[in-house]
């Protein structure tokens, strides 16, 4: 049986039987998992695997990976976490065994070698921290991805918080078709999930049409959902469907697509936080609509937040985004475990991200630091260049990037999706730009896609999109 993190917080697990796990092919009840459990210890044991070893986990959303993962810290194994891949997994030196969770040639979890994989690591070189950790790479879609430290137990805490901010219960029935192997999908939407006994639907690699039928089969109450993913159902589904919850968590999602969403779909909030600090802040879903749609809503318990201000900007009540958080991570390692940077709960975080404070605590964010740059001495938000430019008609979706150089200082280049139909030029388009942006945001080139580049985590990848550029 489960021990105390998760399952024996219900007051009795008999009351949810009818509560399942599911990734679609695999169904299990909470009264399954603690057999799967004593059988996942005894292999373990026969492989001669212990607690002093330092593991890592190739995850996705899975019924193996997540009751692996589940497995895992149940039991207070330090582990990386990391998605599965098609080529060797890159298993940082401080892991022992690399464990892949793949289910192919049998109907059940029963026998464990038949669906999971243990390789050694031949690089594996210990390191002296015993405690139970998390390691997690950040996800890199604006620099090179670090690993970062968590302490399990702060980690279990901060599930707890976003339980009762998102007023979880075992009632719920929860669509999670982001990936478990990012913070998001783990600490917002799986464990607050099983910390309650909900009903839960792994969902990998999921487009409209495989959400839609997996919505029919299994008749979520809760999703998690990405930005992007939201505008899909908006576009794309042709019935409005009552949700009691949708989380969205990411990217920005545009006004008229959280409002679209709203009503076709029921309360939506929105959850900020980062690989490193877990949720930082989230939205309340009895609040109003108008402030649900502005805000990323208030801190979560004991976070402190401030900004520091930009010299250059005209907006004094904007600036990056620190936070005080007593349940964010320990710091980085490199990969052979040897500390980077420690953390402290009175430590600044700067999340690198722009924001405004509102006066009741509410939290609004702007977009990244780093897509931002000063024109004529003038902070230009790349947030704003692309909110104004996807107001154009025949324009879907846009993704700005700082690239070479221009009269007034550093280039602004404007990657465009067009909708349906759409037969606007580069040049017509940046002409219907001097109509909606002061001079100083006007894009220096435009380059129209079929798709803008994402991430598993449902972000933008801005380092791929320069490779777009026309060479010169």
């Amino acid at each position: 049986m489960l021990n105390s993190l998760f399952i024996a917080r219900i007051p009795s697990l008999d009351s949810y039987q009818s509560n399942v796990l599911t990734d679609g092919c695999l169904t299990y009840s909470w009264q399954d998992v603690g057999e799967i459990f004593d059988n996942l210890s005894s292999f373990f044991r026969q492989e001669k695997i212990d607690h002093s070893d330092c593991l890592s986990l190739e995850c996705e959303n899975s019924l193996p990976s997540a009751l692996t993962l589940l497995f895992l810290l149940e039991n207070g194994y330090s582990f990386f976490l990391q998605p599965q891949s098609n080529s060797s997994p890159i298993t940082p030196e401080f892991c022992r065994y690399c464990l892949t969770p793949k289910l192919e040639k049998t109907d059940n979890l029963d026998q464990i070698s038949n669906w999971l994989k243990i390789t050694e690591n031949h690089q594996y070189k210990t390191i002296d921290d015993k405690s139970k950790r998390l390691y997690m790479r950040t996800s890199g879609s604006t620099g090179t991805p670090k690993i970062v430290v968590h302490s399990q137990n702060k980690l279990l805490e901060n599930v707890l918080n976003c339980v009762e901010r998102l007023r979880l219960n075992s009632e719920a029935r929860v669509a999670i078709p982001v990936p478990i192997y990012h913070l998001y999908g783990l600490g917002a939407a799986f464990l607050p999930s099983v910390a309650v006994g909900a009903s839960i639907d792994l969902q990998k690699g999921a487009n409209l049409l495989r959400y839609l039928q997996r919505e029919k089969n299994f008749n979520p109450n809760i999703a998690f959902m990405t930005p992007s993913f939201c505008e899909t159902l908006v576009k794309g589904r042709k019935s409005a469907r009552e949700y009691k919850l949708t989380v969205v968590a990411g990217d920005l999602i545009k006004e008229n697509t959280f409002i679209k969403y709203e009503e076709n779909f029921g309360p939506l909030v929105k959850l900020y936080g980062s690989t490193e600090m877990g949720v930082i802040a989230a939205g309340n879903p009895q609040e109003e609509l108008s402030l649900r749609c502005q805000t990323v809503g208030l801190p979560m318990p004991g976070v402190r937040l401030q900004l520091k201000k930009s010299l250059n900007s005209e907006m004094s009540e904007v600036g990056e985004i620190c936070c005080q958080h007593p349940l964010g991570f320990d710091g980085y390692v490199d990969p052979a475990g040897v500390p980077l940077m420690s953390t402290n709960s009175d430590d600044w975080f700067p999340t690198k991200d722009l924001g405004k404070l509102h006066l009741d605590g509410h939290l609004e964010v702007w977009g990244r630091c780093d897509r931002s740059i000063n024109r004529d001495g003038l902070l230009v938000l790349f947030s704003d260049i692309e909110k104004n430019m996807e107001t154009l008609g025949e324009i879907e979706a846009v993704a700005v990037q700082c690239h070479g150089e221009s009269q007034r200082g550093k280039g602004i280049v404007a990657f465009c999706v067009l909708t349906k139909g759409s037969h606007l030029s580069e040049n017509e388009i940046r002409e219907l730009c001097f109509d909606i942006l002061p001079k100083r945001a006007i894009p220096d080139r435009i380059v129209t896609l079929k798709t803008l580049p994402m991430l598993p985590n449902g972000k933008i990848d801005h380092q791929q999109l320069v490779s777009f550029l026309p060479k010169a």
